[in-house]
């Protein structure tokens, strides 16, 4: 692992810096490409090679929710992580500068959430999701920058993304309040973005897990149920009323002047001619008039009685097991339950205790040294208090590959 720092991998400006460390936007020389570069001070190089030497595991995760590990430096005085670069910005800098819509809040924490559960089937938990370790991206997405390094657990998975949600949801620095009593912020605060069917689902949610009574899973399941927003209506589009065009008047006739030999001559025969176009006058007027005017629709109201129809009873089969992810209902239930002990079970014997136990459940089919159809772990754990409705989620042996 030699020093590429300054020869390959050339840092710019500093976006943050932590505690322990700094990160900059940097260049790859070689390839041409922008990089980020995490660097932490340590105080002795061998410290450092075992630094690095713990991240095998990691380096390897690539996920689009994470800036995957591109590659390391050392020196005697520092570590430095080359990660990937990504369209965006740190998600600290714009995090209050705008203000953020339930709509915006809901879908960014719970695609987060479900790059959270990618990563924990990888073995990978325990890094913080506070602003300044996330990276958004120009459409709302965010990413995790350090998923190698355990932080607070107030600032880790369900509960992070609680806090951070209520931080963007209230506009607020911080949320200092505990975990515990951490929803009493948002029920404080004003959400005008949210209705107040959404906002009490919303913190009845977070309630639940700051409790303890669900897990990461629940969380992302949770979010994807709220109730929706209401669609925009539309005001109906006016009908066009017909204009009356103004028939054209008809063009006077040039004036002639006639001598008195000539006009009594003419007198009989002008006075027929002169009642004669009064008339036809009249009636192309009439004609002209009811061309134009707007026919009067005559709309017919028939009204049809009909028995009332005697009511359906529609039995419903039980859910299918045969898909990887089951969900049944939405509507969370009120009666207490307690999580069953799924670990050791057959995926089917499985699937019944949860039934039973009133719970929503999902699976997850991984390689395992247990034999094929058998769990091998359970979130969340057997025992856990909880209500009918919430989610658990099991990881099934396939067997080992």
């Amino acid at each position: 692992m030699p020093d590429r720092i300054g020869t390959r991998y050339v840092p710019s400006t500093q976006i943050v810096s932590f505690p322990h460390g700094t990160l900059h936007y940097g260049d790859d020389v070689f390839l041409t490409r922008k990089v980020l570069l995490y660097r932490k001070t340590v105080l002795h190089k061998q410290r450092g090679v075992d630094y690095i030497s713990a991240l095998q595991d990691k380096a390897a995760f690539i996920h689009d929710g994470f800036h995957h590990m591109l590659d390391t430096s050392i020196t005697d005085e520092a570590v430095t992580i080359i990660l990937q670069a990504k369209p965006g910005s740190l998600f600290a800098n714009p995090i209050h500068k705008r203000k953020w819509s339930y709509a915006d809040v809901v879908t960014m924490i719970s695609d987060l959430g479900v790059s959270l559960l990618d990563a924990m089937e990888e073995r990978i938990t325990g890094f913080s999701v506070r602003p300044d370790n996330l990276w958004l991206s120009d459409h709302n997405k965010l990413s995790v920058i350090n998923y190698w390094e355990e932080d607070d657990p107030q600032e880790q998975g369900a509960v992070g993304l609680c806090r951070l949600m209520i931080q963007l949801l209230t506009g607020g620095e911080t949320v200092s309040d505990t975990f515990e009593v951490m929803h009493t912020t948002l029920e404080r605060a004003n959400v005008p973005s949210a209705t107040m069917e959404q906002k009490l689902a919303l913190i009845r949610l977070i309630k639940f897990i700051c409790h303890g009574q669900s897990s990461l899973s629940s969380l992302v399941f949770g979010l994807r149920s709220l109730p929706p927003s209401a669609p925009r209506t539309d005001p109906p589009a006016e009908e066009p009323v017909p204009s009356l065009e103004k028939a054209p008047a008809p063009q006077a006739e040039p004036h002639r002047v006639y001598d008195d030999t000539e006009i009594q001559a003419r007198n009989p025969r002008s006075a027929k001619l002169i009642a004669l176009g009064a008339v036809t006058a009249l009636v192309a007027g009439v004609i002209v008039v009811w061309a134009v005017w707007p026919e009067t629709k005559i709309v017919e109201t028939v009204v049809v009685v009909t028995p009332s129809p005697a009511p359906t009873v529609v039995s419903t089969a039980s859910p299918s097991s045969t898909a990887s992810t089951v969900l049944t209902g939405t509507n969370p239930g009120t009666e207490k339950t307690v999580v069953p002990n799924l670990v050791g079970q057959t995926q089917e014997d499985a699937e019944q205790l949860a039934l039973a136990a009133g719970l929503h459940y999902n699976f997850v089919i991984e390689v395992s040294t247990l034999d094929k159809g058998i769990v091998t772990k359970q979130d969340p754990k057997a025992g856990t208090n909880g209500l009918q409705g919430d989610n658990v989620t099991f990881w099934v042996s396939k067997g080992a590959q």
